[in-house]
């Protein structure tokens, strides 16, 4: 067994703290507080590729046109309760595309033909909207964008995996200065 000094032990835990800090400071520090701010926004997340879509309303109506799987959906609600409007003659006018949109009850919404808006871009939208007696015209941009690269799982895995084996080590040097420390040679 080799010999450890006091003044060997007391160097490896002040090592060992050193280490610890200088290991936990990166995982310690969010985006926008590498410099000292004292703000703490919440920063926008983004949760997935940019779904198509688009919003429009009036004294009337409400509505919220959503491009998902090969159909454009579209709700309608009463501007003042937001309660659907169901039944209603929807008519969209987009270019040259023209088409009166289908009810779906057990969903409460409308759906039409999404081909024309497949490629990127911003495509003008405007709705004729009749319920009973009331009439309206809502106009609005539906913004198609470009398919975007996903990022991988294995990059967000890598950084967790990095953070871990550091937090890991700094355990295992902290926990050996503090073995070391202890075992005094009995003189």
């Amino acid at each position: 067994m080799i010999p450890v000094t006091h003044h060997f032990a007391r160097r490896l835990g002040s090592l060992a703290v050193a280490g610890s800090l200088v290991l936990a400071t990166p995982a310690l520090a969010g985006p926008g507080h590498e410099g000292g701010h004292d703000h703490d926004e919440a920063q926008p997340v983004a949760s997935g590729p940019a779904v198509p879509r688009f919003e429009a309303h009036s004294e009337l109506f409400e509505v919220v046109g959503v491009v998902s799987r090969g159909a454009l959906a579209l709700t309608l609600d009463r501007y003042a309760s937001n309660e659907p409007v169901p039944d209603a003659q929807i008519e969209l006018e987009s270019g040259s595309f023209k088409a009166q949109g289908e009810y779906v009850p057990e969903r409460q919404l409308y759906r039409f033909a999404a081909a024309p808006f497949a490629a990127p871009g911003s495509y003008p939208v405007t709705l004729t909207i009749t319920a009973g007696d009331d009439v309206d015209l809502l106009a609005a941009d539906l913004v198609v964008p470009q398919a975007q690269a996903v990022p991988s799982a294995g990059a967000a895995r890598t950084s967790k995996g990095v953070l871990w084996w550091g937090a890991g080590g700094a355990a295992a040097i902290l926990a050996l200065a503090f073995g070391l420390r202890r075992r005094r040679p009995a003189s």
